[in-house]
Parts: structure tokens; sequence; C-alpha cells
């Protein structure tokens, strides 16, 4: 589930962190990257539970709807297709997600304002009243339904995202808590812009899209989607759920780049001083873009199996979400003139 993208990102977050913390503590650093890289997979079983949660509670809601005095013939008799969901029963019979769920320290029941607030959108909605009205019923159906309810309106429901953000510093996706660069040219009124926008979209109901399109809690939320819909009926969901690391070696990049990044940080930047504009000099980096610089490098010569355009684009990527607007351009330029410059020195041999 913890994808290279994610790594980066976590990689870049905690070790700007820590340099600037002053003093470097490694075994500490690392440390901090691994939890932020299990904590974000803790937010992907976490999602999952959602629904058997969700589903238990409009079971609940739906015997208080059939108890009231004056209830209506639907609510006496209500259609119990979501509470009867294949895929909402098979998440349930977990045993994986069971156990997890036990042990965590967060739980959807404990949120009832939540669950009634994503259930009457549910109810709401488009999704529902097609899914009821369907004359089949497959285990396909139900399936369908959950991975159309999840992108199309737990994926960018503003309370839902307040939770999670409230509830860890790790699940983290907003504006103001990517460390935008503090280079000279930026602007002081830049804060209250943010600010600004945050609140318009708040007011107009998209804030959502204001939120890192690749941040952890966005790709999470698409192995989510990914994890519902490939399940299949006849097997068992903890065979479905993907494991924190797809294997040995995503785990071994994380702790190599965030090591030798750090370890080799000085050094390597008097390999990218020589490649530096005139204009731009290593004391007026910002620090972000400096970063970006070392972990790019740190790829260059440490990861033979990585090519380097591959390497150049996923950091131009980060640049866009965590720099200034004219660093990912910069980054660009200053990596791909170092990757031509280190493959004709003979320092790095990869495509």
């Amino acid at each position: 589930m913890i994808n290279r993208v994610l790594i980066r990102t976590r990689v870049l977050q905690v070790a700007y962190a820590h340099l600037h913390r002053g003093e470097l503590r490694l075994a500490t650093a690392e440390q901090d990257l691994l939890l932020s890289l299990y904590r974000t997979y803790d937010l992907y079983l976490f999602l999952l539970q959602l629904i058997p949660s969700l589903t238990e509670f409009h079971r609940e809601v739906l015997e208080i709807r059939k108890k009231k005095h004056l209830a209506t013939k639907s609510e006496r008799s209500p259609n119990l297709r979501l509470v009867e969901n294949r895929l909402a029963a098979k998440l349930a019979s977990s045993e994986k997600l069971s156990s997890w769920y036990e042990g965590f320290n967060l739980r959807w029941e404990e949120d009832e304002s939540l669950l009634r607030h994503l259930l009457r959108r549910i109810e709401a909605s488009d999704i529902y009243a097609r899914y009821l009205e369907a004359e089949e019923s497959t285990f396909e159906l139900d399936r369908d339904f959950w991975v159309e309810i999840f992108h199309e309106l737990f994926a960018t429901d503003e309370e839902l995202a307040e939770m999670l953000e409230q509830n860890s510093i790790y699940w983290e996706d907003d504006l103001k808590c990517t460390e935008k660069a503090e280079t000279e040219e930026r602007p002081a009124s830049e804060d209250e812009a943010v600010e600004r926008a945050l609140a318009e979209a708040r007011q107009a109901g998209a804030y959502q899209s204001l939120r890192l399109e690749n941040g952890p809690v966005e790709i999470v939320k698409d192995f989510v989607e990914k994890t519902l819909r490939k399940s299949e009926e006849e097997n068992a969901f903890d065979q479905e759920i993907r494991p924190a690391f797809k294997d040995e070696d995503d785990e071994r990049f994380a702790r190599m780049l965030f090591r030798q990044t750090l370890l080799k940080y000085s050094e390597q930047m008097k390999l990218i001083e020589p490649v530096l504009s005139t204009e731009w000099s290593s004391e007026r980096l910002a620090d972000i873009d400096a970063l970006l610089l070392n972990l790019g490098l740190t790829e260059f010569l440490y990861f033979p199996m990585i090519p380097t355009q591959i390497t150049i684009n996923e950091y131009v990527e980060l640049a866009k979400h965590f720099s200034t607007a004219h660093s990912a351009s910069f980054v660009n330029g200053v990596l791909d003139a170092l990757a031509r410059k280190l493959k004709e020195e003979g320092k790095i041999l990869k495509q």
C-alpha cells in the first residue's frame, strides 16, 4: 500500500522537519519516518473499517425509526439492501481488519455526528436511489455501490477530512500544513492569501479541491478505492487487504533514501552548487528546494535501478506541491543538468 510516491513525500516532510531542528539525531529521525509511514497505513485500514461501522450504524438507525410513534410505512418496513450489503458483510468478517481495529485508538462509533452526517449524504444521493431501485442483487452491485460512494461522496467530504486531520498529524493534507518555501521572493501577504483562498473554498463547498492531489490522505483514499474495486466474492477480505509495504525493497528504499540524504547532505550540496545558475547560489536556495535537489541526487547516486528521468519527474511533482510556483521548473532544470554532468563524469551509470 505504501508506494514510492508516498515514501518520497514522507521522506521529504520528515527530513525537512529534522533538518530545521538544528541538531540531527539520525536514529530518532528514522523512527519518525517509519512511524509516519505506518500511521499512513493505519489510515488505509481505518477508512476500510468505515464501511462495516457505518453499515452497523445504519442498522441501528433503521431500528430506531421503526419504533417511532408515528413511523411511516417505509420506516416500519425499510429497504434492507444497504444493511445486507455483501461487501460490508465481507469487511465485517475480516479477522485481520477486526483485530487491527480492536487495538487502534480511534473508533468510528464514538463520532455519531459524523456517521449520521455521512449516512444522510448517502441516503440523499442518486447513487443510493439507483442502488435501491436496481432489480438485480449481486455482490458486484454491492461492491460498486461502495466504490462509487467513496469516490463521489467520501473523497470530497469536508467533515470527514476535518475529522482525519484533527486526529493525527500524520494524516494532514491541508495547504497550511505543507512546508511552503521560505524564499526571499515570497510576498509577505502570501499567508493571508492562502487563508483567504481556504476560507472562500470552505464557503463554496470546494475546499477539497485545494488539498494536495498527491498528499498522503489522497493517496490512501485512492488505495482504498482500488482495494474495494478489486474485491471478489469468492475471496476472503483478509487476502485482499494490501500489506503496508509491497515488499522489503520499498522499506529499504525509504530507509536508504532518508539516511543517505541526511548523512551526505553537505557533501552532496558541493555536487549541486556547480550546476546552479549565478543568480541561484546555494545560500539563496529555499530550504525545501535544496532538500528536493538532495533527494534527487541521492537517487541518482545510490539507486541504480531507478531511471534518472523517473527521479526527476517525481521531484518536480513534489516541488509543485511543496514549494513556490517557479520551483518545479527550477528543480527540473537543475536535476536534469546534474544528471548529465554526473553521467559525463562517470558517477552514475544507468538510464
